[in-house]
């Protein structure tokens, strides 16, 4: 007698996935079979990115924002309301809240979990934000805290990678910054790349190198050690990424200022030539590059935007529906 295979619903994706009620502060919170399975979710519910599916009518995210964000807060936004709920935003609470009358953040998240059952959170202070996720009773996603992690930006990133490629594992990306210091999200895209099986290749100079606990943990949780590559110029940078599959610029998270004014004046070195591109498409080989955004001029040959080179913008389409799947992974059915 032949055998089905079961149907596998949302609602069977959701409950095999196994994070109903779970945090997620770190990349390294997600398993690879739970990885796998938000990839599963994300292109189940991708016909449902522009308009409405409502799983969770009535449920509210909590968005507080103490950075500047477009992306993340806003295709957040958009995530819960396909989804059926409602977002509750405060993207300005050092001004807007009670924040601005001293109220601690660890207060603050104690208010916030009674009105939202899920928050995301963006602080500029990892620690402070790691202390205030710890008193709160609803689940707490990281938005980008400090200049530690960004784990739903990685998460987007491997989930275009394998929308792309149709795999991870084996690839060979290239993490490139001027600073790997402050790049959150390429500490974060470095975890998720070595728990999935790609080869890792970080490029930045010397004296701004990846840091050390983030090389230890490669290392120590993962069993990888990336090749690094330091300091080098224009020239031998485009020579090196055009061996690899994928080019992934994690940029710089500061504002405009000093730091910001300081990326500039030495990120000329890691400008990826859109002529570089060209040559090994031309010579029968597909290559990506994308940006975290929001991205600098002069970090990339802005010609590169209209190849098939180009993931920047297409990786955008995929922002909601993977982060539909996050939020209802956590909010189960």
């Amino acid at each position: 007698m032949a055998t089905t295979t079961p149907v596998r619903t949302i609602h069977s994706i959701i409950n095999d996935i196994g994070f109903v009620g779970h945090s997620l502060i770190s990349i390294s919170d997600l398993s690879d079979d739970q990885l796998y399975g938000l990839f599963e979710l994300a292109k189940t519910l991708e016909p449902w990115n522009r308009s409405k599916i409502d799983l969770f009518p009535g449920a509210i995210l909590g968005l507080l924002f103490f950075q500047p964000s477009t992306r993340t807060r806003m295709s957040f936004e958009t995530a819960i309301t396909r989804l059926g709920g409602k977002a509750l935003v405060e993207t300005n609470p050092e001004k807007t809240s009670s924040i601005a009358k001293e109220e601690s953040l660890e207060d603050m998240m104690r208010c916030v979990c009674q009105y939202a059952n899920v928050i995301v959170l963006r602080h500029y202070d990892d620690q402070a934000a790691r202390s205030a996720a710890a008193v709160s009773t609803s689940p707490i996603i990281n938005g980008g805290w400090g200049h530690w992690e960004h784990p739903t930006q990685a998460l987007l990133d491997l989930y275009a990678m394998w929308r792309t490629f149709g795999h991870i594992k084996d690839l060979t990306v290239c993490v490139a910054a001027a600073d790997m210091v402050e790049a959150r999200t390429g500490h974060s895209m470095a975890y998720g790349l070595a728990r999935l099986g790609a080869k890792i290749i970080l490029a930045s100079r010397s004296d701004r190198r990846t840091p050390p606990e983030v090389m230890a943990k490669l290392k120590d949780e993962f069993g990888v050690v990336p090749e690094e590559v330091l300091d080098s110029n224009q020239d031998s940078f485009n020579e090196l990424v055009s061996g690899v599959d994928l080019i992934y610029l994690p940029g710089c998270s500061a504002p405009k200022g000093a730091t910001s004014d300081f990326y500039r004046t030495i990120m000329d070195d890691y400008y990826v030539r859109a002529e570089t591109l060209e040559a090994v498409r031309n010579s029968g080989r597909d290559i990506y590059i994308t940006h975290t955004l929001p991205r600098r001029a002069g970090e990339m040959d802005l010609r590169i935007d209209d190849t098939d080179s180009q993931l920047c913008f297409r990786s955008i389409s995929h922002s909601v529906n993977i982060r539909m799947a996050l939020v209802a992974s956590i909010l189960g059915l």
